[in-house]
Parts: structure tokens; sequence; C-alpha cells
């Protein structure tokens, strides 16, 4: 032995590992939280669109829709705030809180009251079809109040949504002129939800602002009610519908929403809940008996990419 190191260390020679497949290489982070909050506004949408399925079983039972709002948004605000009060997060004082409650008991109700009076007047694919003109709305009162520039693409979109409405409402089979009427007018009164809700803080948590809103929207409901007494319902089916509508359409559907809005952000997260009318038109055709005829469905797919195209402005 001469002491004399080998020249070849086996340390330097290149080993050549084979690569992993594709399918077991780990999915990047952003790619999973958009996966992840694609899932969540897509789940959603579809809590919020079998609300007229649901609704069904509580007009069986005789319930008025300030009843089933009343019991819903209720049942809903005790959800939301017992979910803060175990999180722990901050709650909305002064300003933000009077425009809060204001925006529950004036907008979220007034468009929920809307919303579910139409669908005992009209089909329910009609009176979600028309609930979605509210980006063209949105479009049009800023332009006119805000004073924000009018985009050939924003014009273009709002004579695709008011197209898409006449056909939508001269195709409306079953469908009586005032449930026509007050879809349109929840479509409204959304656009105008949705500039008020720009003015508010982004510090407060936004499951802190569901529960003020569905809080205050529970007393407006309930003073409509005082009158002639709160029906309640008597059969399982009916307190069903409710329990759903309550915990399935609002806590999970407002749940979901917000997880999927912090991964995807606001422009996505609007276009992918253009799904909502789709389940809706789906419930009602397979479980509600309500066919869909080829001018509703045209007018459904303008207004709809009426919706596409604002949010992609």
């Amino acid at each position: 032995m001469s002491g004399q190191q080998p020249t070849d260390d086996y340390r330097s020679v290149p080993v050549q590992v084979p690569h992993a497949p594709r399918y077991l290489t780990p999915m990047p982070r952003f790619d999973r939280d958009k996966l992840a909050g694609t899932g969540f506004i897509l789940l959603a949408a579809s809590c919020f669109g079998l609300m007229p399925l649901f609704s069904a079983f509580a007009w069986q039972d005789g319930l008025r829709p300030t009843d089933l709002l009343t019991l819903r948004f209720g049942l809903a605000a005790a959800i939301l705030w017992a979910i803060v009060r175990v999180r722990g997060l901050p709650l909305p004082r002064g300003r933000a809180l009077w425009l809060l409650a204001g925006m529950g008991a004036l907008g979220y109700a007034g468009v929920a009251l809307c919303y579910f009076t139409a669908l005992t007047m009209a089909p329910a694919v009609v009176v979600a079809l028309l609930l979605y003109l509210y980006p063209a709305f949105v479009t049009a009162f800023a332009w006119l109040l805000l004073r924000e520039r009018a985009t050939p693409r924003r014009l273009f979109a709002l004579g695709c949504a008011l197209l898409g409405c006449a056909l939508t409402i001269g195709y409306a089979h079953g469908a009586q002129p005032a449930g026509v009427a007050l879809g349109a007018l929840a479509g409204l009164m959304y656009a105008l939800y949705t500039l008020a809700g720009r003015r508010l803080p982004a510090s407060v948590p936004a499951l802190s602002q569901a529960a003020v809103v569905c809080s205050a929207a529970c007393l407006a409901m309930a003073a409509l009610s005082l009158p002639t007494g709160l029906v309640l319902p008597h059969s399982a089916a009916a307190w069903a519908g409710v329990l759903a509508i309550a915990l399935l359409s609002t806590v999970l559907g407002v749940s979901s929403f917000l997880a999927g809005l912090r991964r995807l952000g606001a422009t996505r997260s609007a276009m992918l809940s253009t799904f909502e009318p789709v389940v809706t038109a789906v419930a009602g055709i397979a479980l509600l008996g309500q066919p869909i005829g080829l001018g509703t469905l045209a007018g459904g797919v303008l207004i709809l990419s009426a919706g596409v195209l604002v949010l992609r402005d």
C-alpha cells in the first residue's frame, strides 16, 4: 500500500436519479389554493342555487316569505355569532356597524323578500336569471352616480343584459307579471347593496359583517310579520326546508364563498358564481318540474355573458 488516494472517487461520479412521475410531484401551492378556491365558490353557488328547491317545502305548509326569512336569518345569525365568538373575531363599530345594519335591514332583507316572493309567482330559473341582472345594474349605477368611466365593453354588456332580460320575460311561461317585476327588483336592490358594501372598511372580518347583516335582516322580517304573527312550519318536510336554507344556503354558502374569495379574489369569484342559476335551472327541471324554453335559455345566456363581460373589464 503506497498510501496514495484513488483518483476515481466514487463520490465524484454523478448519479442519474430518475424523475418522479408527474402525477407524484407535489402540486404548487398557488395551484392548490386556486383549485380549492374554485371548489369553495362552486359549493357556495350550489348552496345558493338550491334555495328555490328548499323553499318549496316551506310553501307547502303555508309559510309566507316573511315567515321563512325571519326563521332563515334568525337561525343563521345565531350560528354566525357563535362562530365569531369562538374564533374571537373583532366586531364592527361606529359608522361600519350602522352601515352594516342598514345593509341588512334594508338591502339584504329587501333583496331576499323580493326574491322569495317572486318564487311564489314565477318559475325558479326565471327569478334566478333576473337576479343576475345585478352586474349590469352595478355598471349603470357606477356610471350614472359614481361617474365611473363607461367603457365600450361595459356598454356592450349592458345591452346584452337588457336584451337577455327582454327574452327571459317574453318567454317566461307560467310567470306572473308581479313575479317578473320582483325578480328584476331583487337584482336592482342587490346592485345597490353591492355598491354600499364598497364603503365598508377592510379591517372588519367578513363573518362578523355577515352576522350583523343577518341579525338586522331578521329584525326587519320579524317586524313585517308582527301584524299577523309569525307562522311556524308544522311538518318535518317544511322544517327540513327551513333548516336547509339557514344552514346550507346561508351559513355554509356564505362561509364557502368567503373562503373562495380569499383564494381567488373578487373578479374570479364573481365569475364562478354565475354557476348559481345553472344549479337553479337543473333543480327546477329535475325536481320541481319547471321546464325551460329556448327563449328563456337564450336570455339566460345573454344575462350571464353580460355579467362575465362586466367582471372581466
